[in-house]
This record gives C-alpha cells, sequence and structure tokens, in this order.
C-alpha cells in the first residue's frame, strides 16, 4: 500500500505528514531543514511512498534534487496553487499545512512545477545577482537626486555616463554637501563596478555556448536576455508546442468568460517576470532602434500602426518566446525573411 508524504518546509524545521491510500494520518514528525534528517526520517518507516510533496521556495530546488537522488518520488508543486487549498484550513500551523501537502498528493489535486537543473540555476543567480546591482544602483540615483532638490539643485537628464560627473560639478562648491553626496557616490561606483563584472561574466557564458549563440542571432536579443532564456526554460522539450511559450511567460491576454460576458483584458502576467520584462526590452529594441528590416519587425510595426506601440512591444514580445523556442528545438537561427515565425 503507498503513502503520501508532505512537506512544509522553513528555515530551520521541516514538518512531516504520511498519510495512507485513505486518508489517515499514518506518521507525523518534525525535523531539522537538512536533506540528510529528512530522507533518514522518510527511510525509518520502511514504508513504500507513492508521492512526496513540498512546495517551491527557497530551499525546493536544494531538497528536490537532493530527494530525488536518492530515489524518493519527490514532487514539487507551485506554491500559490498550494495556498488556495491550504487558506481554507482554520489554523494555520506548519503541521496543518503537512498535513494538507500530503492529502494534495494522495488525491493527486495539485500542479507539478519544473525544478531547474544545477547549471541553470547557477546562471539565473549570476542574473538575479546583475538585476539586483543595478536595482540597487539605481535607487541610489534617486537618493541622490532627492537629496539634491531640498537644496534646490536639478539633475536633469544625464546619461549613466554623464551622472557622477553632473553630480561632482554641481556639488564643488560646497563642502558640507559633498560630505553627504560622497559616500552615495562611491557606493555608486562600486556598484556600477560590480555589474561590469558579472556581465563580463554573462558575455563569455553566453559566448560559448551554442544555443545563446544561435539565439543572439535574433535583432534585439543579446548575451543576458539569451542567457537568462536559457535558464528560465531549462529543458526545451518539456513543451511539446512553441506556441505555450507565450502562456508559460504570461504573456496572452487574461480570459473572462461567465454567462453572457466573454472578453479578453491585459495580459496574465504569471511565471518569470524578469523574463518577460527583458523580452518587452527586446521587443522594443527590435521594434524601435533595430535598422534591419525583418518579417517579425514588419508585423509588430503593423500592430503598433492600428493600435499602440506598448501593445506592439507585448505582441512581438510573445512572438519572440516563441520563436526563440522554435530556434532552439531545431537548431536554426533567425530567419529575417521567414513569415512562418510571425504567423505561428
Amino acid at each position: 500500500m503507498p503513502y503520501y508524504v508532505g512537506l512544509d518546509v522553513s528555515q530551520e524545521l521541516t514538518a512531516i505528514c504520511i498519510v495512507d491510500e485513505n486518508g489517515a494520518i499514518a506518521y507525523e514528525g518534525m525535523v531539522p531543514t537538512e536533506p540528510d534528517d529528512i530522507i533518514t526520517y522518510l527511510n525509518s518507516t520502511g514504508e513504500e511512498y507513492g508521492r512526496i510533496g513540498l512546495e517551491t521556495g527557497s530551499f525546493s530546488h536544494w531538497l528536490y534534487h537532493a530527494l530525488f537522488e536518492a530515489g524518493l518520488p519527490v514532487v514539487c508543486i507551485d506554491a500559490r496553487h498550494a495556498n488556495s487549498i491550504l487558506k481554507a484550513q482554520i489554523a494555520k500551523t506548519d503541521k496543518n499545512d503537512a498535513r494538507g501537502l500530503a492529502q494534495m498528493m494522495r488525491t493527486g489535486w495539485f500542479k507539478a512545477t519544473h525544478v531547474k537543473s544545477a547549471e541553470s540555476q547557477k546562471i539565473r543567480v549570476l542574473l538575479n545577482n546583475r538585476s539586483c546591482l543595478n536595482s540597487k544602483r539605481i535607487d541610489l540615483e534617486n537618493q541622490i537626486r532627492g537629496t539634491l532638490k531640498i537644496f534646490g539643485l536639478k539633475i536633469g537628464k544625464v546619461t549613466k555616463a554623464q551622472y557622477e560627473p553632473r553630480i561632482r560639478d554641481m556639488i564643488k562648491d560646497d563642502q558640507e554637501l559633498q560630505c553627504y553626496i560622497e559616500p552615495l557616490l562611491q557606493s555608486r561606483e562600486m556598484m556600477v563596478r560590480q555589474v561590469l563584472v558579472l556581465e563580463k561574466q554573462i558575455r563569455s557564458m553566453a559566448n560559448s555556448d551554442d544555443v545563446c549563440q544561435r539565439l543572439m542571432t535574433i535583432p534585439g536579443v543579446g548575451p543576458i536576455i539569451a542567457l537568462l532564456y536559457k535558464a528560465t526554460i531549462d529543458n526545451p522539450y518539456r513543451f511539446t508546442r512553441s506556441n505555450t511559450l507565450g502562456v508559460h511567460l504570461g504573456l496572452t491576454p487574461r480570459k473572462y468568460a461567465s454567462g453572457e460576458m466573454d472578453y479578453d483584458g491585459h495580459i496574465t502576467k504569471c511565471g518569470d517576470r524578469l523574463m518577460r520584462t527583458h523580452l518587452y526590452e527586446a521587443a522594443k529594441v527590435l521594434l524601435s532602434r533595430s535598422g534591419q528590416w525583418s518579417a517579425l519587425k514588419a508585423w509588430g510595426l503593423q500592430i503598433a500602426k492600428r493600435s499602440s506601440m506598448k501593445k506592439a512591444c507585448t505582441a512581438v514580445a510573445r512572438k519572440l518566446a516563441v520563436i526563440m523556442h522554435k530556434m532552439w528545438v531545431t537548431n536554426t537561427a533567425f530567419n529575417y525573411k521567414s513569415e512562418e515565425p510571425v504567423t505561428a
């Protein structure tokens, strides 16, 4: 008789609940959040497991691969879907959440998520760290702008390269203000340098990867977007059709149909937000800054003409997601004259 397991993972401890095929609780326990401790507890019962479930989270990648390598039938489920079921419980505790997860494993009422490979996870960490540093740099620049406004100093529009010289020129005659601004400028300069270090690693990785080299033949797609796409998709063959990539990345309209009402809303924005943002930026570059003609660009400009540039960028971003997947699985470069990817 197979047993089903729910793991509610927290920073220090993991609540474990094991139920039989009828839903009766057979075992419950609390162990440290370490793969060896969880595996030891599960093996100590001597039972055969049908499914072992845990939610997506900070530790899910680490624990999933450890349990999988130990030969256990582990499943990672979407935390949002799990939460929509678990919130129906009267009391919110780790023990109750583990019980709920175990019942979800038994009934099969869950949506399994893909757990990235170690290689893709490392690439994603590199890209996330670059994004984090850029975000902090922008925060520092806004803080400096806000500080100078207090004293009636307006920076105006400047490029990233012009920013620091402009600030130093504005505060050169105020020794006290220099003491306030200098630490922020030095912190910003350090972040800019470290972003360049990370981007050098990204370029090196992309230039040595055949898939990324192919994806970079698309106008608007550089090393960062190509590497991010590869890390996000991880395994292209888990998608049976390229067209499903738009849905997976939240670039398709939300559908609402009830009674006599039937309409399409804004895009769903589900899936990977960073990937979606970068695809949108790639679409903007392709439509507005790329000088090379392509069937995809012509299609996007037609949408912009009859609607708006924003909608055109969203539509092209969705097409890019589809085309990049098709290029990956068919091992082909971008075809500027092909109408087929545009009408896919």
